[in-house]
């Protein structure tokens, strides 16, 4: 049965990504790093969309997702490949390291669908990036980035690293803090999302065999990067916003434990 299922998934996610090329090919702009058109953007979120529906997630969006004329640098804490499909599915584009582009199919996708794409090193290549970040916003399309720069199991939320919010600071932008998590029927963390050192096909074929992950996405209140002195400064208040909302849980189940412990040693 499950060999069923994630034979199936795979052929109808293959299927889905022929289907963006098409779509993206016909609908994107001819020139080169033109920027994306609305029709590109409801493809993109479209296609997203139809990710989260063939792996099986069941989304549960909390808090208010930002409107168009609301476009700003998304901020959320990274779990697992699946954050950018579910993330993403709200309206946003991504940043991603400048060898990318040249994945076969994907950088083309990922290019035709507003990626920001960032070299890594070399002179002015942070200001380089900053202005990049913030003429897509500028232009009205959210950018998502991941602070932590690395996943992790879900239970809790690294340290965020400031010089990603430069682009916020140096351009006074919004900033969308976001917090995710992914569940159980039963409330509890999700065994398979975890990536941890597995290859990308061996955790996919994880996930597709399972049909009960829930997927927390809280969207936080708005920051205004205007409001604060410097990045790290903002990207403490972020980090402590998005960690508070994903270990709340944990500390109330850690208090639901105790007390059990104690009821039964007075009995």
């Amino acid at each position: 049965m499950k060999f069923v299922k994630i034979t199936y998934r795979i052929v109808a996610l293959k299927l889905l990504s022929i289907t963006g090329l098409v779509l993206m090919g016909v609908y994107a702009s001819r020139e080169k790093n033109a920027p994306i058109n609305q029709k590109q953007k409801r493809i993109r979120q479209w296609w997203l969309k139809k990710v989260v529906k063939i792996v099986g997630l069941r989304l549960i969006t909390k808090g208010e997702v930002p409107v168009e004329s609301q476009s700003a640098l998304w901020v959320a804490n990274h779990v697992s490949w699946l954050d950018i499909p579910v993330i993403g599915s709200e309206g946003v584009a991504f940043l991603s390291k400048a060898e990318v582009r040249k994945w076969p199919v994907i950088g083309w996708l990922g290019e035709k669908g507003g990626t920001v794409f960032i070299q890594r090193g070399g002179v002015n290549a942070s200001k380089f990036a900053s202005e990049r970040i913030a003429d897509n916003i500028h232009a009205g399309d959210s950018v998502l980035v991941f602070p932590e720069a690395t996943t992790t199991d879900g239970e809790d939320v690294k340290r965020f690293h400031a010089r990603i919010f430069a682009p916020a600071i140096d351009h006074g932008l919004l900033v969308q803090p976001i917090a995710i998590r992914y569940l159980d029927q039963f409330g509890e963390r999700h065994p398979h999302v975890e990536w941890g050192n597995e290859s990308f096909f061996s955790n996919l074929t994880k996930i597709l065999s399972v049909s009960d992950i829930h997927v927390e996405i809280s969207f936080l209140p708005l920051l205004n990067a205007s409001e604060f002195s410097e990045r790290k400064q903002l990207a403490e208040y972020a980090y402590h916003q998005i960690r508070g909302h994903v270990t709340a849980q944990k500390k109330i189940k850690t208090d639901r434990l105790n007390q059990n412990v104690l009821n039964k040693s007075f009995k």
